[in-house]
């Protein structure tokens, strides 16, 4: 089982960008640099915290569940899933309104003869027709707009089964403003620009117009920063979308892509919470 959900990280960040350059139209490349920036250690998936994620999920594993992952970048969070839940028999479904990373899940499925269903769709069409006893999200709410957050929870709400639960990992923190947009570009860019031409170089790979792409992704993921919400606020916009929440586990983490020079580095929170809509 161990072997099935075993990841290789240099075929996902090769083949991802290759499929990227074939399918993806995310803001600032997304799919074409997530696994290239990943494999070579300047960004981290979600091995660092599938402990905390499998403790906290454990209890609500059932036999046969039919469990959604919504939004994934590559096959990481399937993976994850996948050891989590053992030998339980999941029904995994990945929706993503990306083609790229659906394309890379159903090689890797393919080629580990691993059971999941990739579904290309918005997760703001879900329409409630089709419902899933767990739902995972990681970080996909930090790619939702702020003022379409809401209405991306409710969806989710309408996809879950009565009695279901959603587990929600989502970044919070304290409020960062448009004027410090250059500076956080500029650390993020700086720093991720290193690991990634020494992996690189390392193994001869060439990514025609990197800089142009990487600036651009640095773009986007201070976007996103800015539009971060608080706690308090996700907390709230669950209970107002019908889902009640169980337990919020917050781990603090050090993002040394935002750091100011002389200022120290910032620290957010990775937030999981449990939520479920009740019978």
């Amino acid at each position: 089982m161990t072997e099935l959900w075993r990841e290789d990280l240099i075929w996902e960040a090769v083949r991802g960008a290759e499929l990227g350059k074939r399918f993806c139209t995310c803001e600032g490349y997304y799919h074409c640099l997530w696994g290239l920036l990943r494999a070579s250690g300047a960004m981290k998936g979600l091995s660092s915290e599938e402990q905390i994620l499998s403790d906290v999920m454990t209890p609500f594993i059932r036999r046969n569940s039919r469990v959604l992952i919504g939004g994934s970048a590559d096959v990481g969070v399937l993976c994850s899933l996948g050891r989590i839940y053992g030998p339980s028999k999941p029904e995994f479904t990945i929706i993503d309104r990306c083609r790229s990373p659906l394309e890379l899940i159903s090689e890797f499925a393919a080629a580990r003869q691993a059971s999941c269903r990739t579904l290309h769709a918005d997760i703001l069409e879900l329409d409630g027709r089709e419902r899933w006893h767990q739902i995972v999200l990681h970080y996909t709410a930090n790619f939702v707009d702020a003022d379409h957050r809401g209405q991306f929870l409710g969806r989710i709400a309408r996809a879950l089964e009565p009695g279901g639960t959603l587990i929600c990992s989502i970044k919070t923190g304290e409020r960062v403003f448009s004027d410090q947009r250059e500076a956080l570009e500029a650390g993020f860019l700086a720093r991720s620009r290193g690991d990634l031409e020494k992996f690189l170089s390392h193994r001869n790979i060439q990514i025609p117009d990197l800089e142009t792409m990487l600036r651009a992704y640095a773009a986007a993921a201070t976007t996103r920063r800015l539009n971060m919400s608080t706690l308090p606020e996700m907390q709230e916009t669950l209970r107002k979308v019908g889902l009640r929440v169980l337990s919020v586990h917050s781990t603090p983490r050090t993002f040394r892509y935002y750091q100011d020079q002389g200022s120290g580095a910032r620290v957010d929170s990775s937030t999981l919470m449990v939520a479920t809509r009740d019978l």
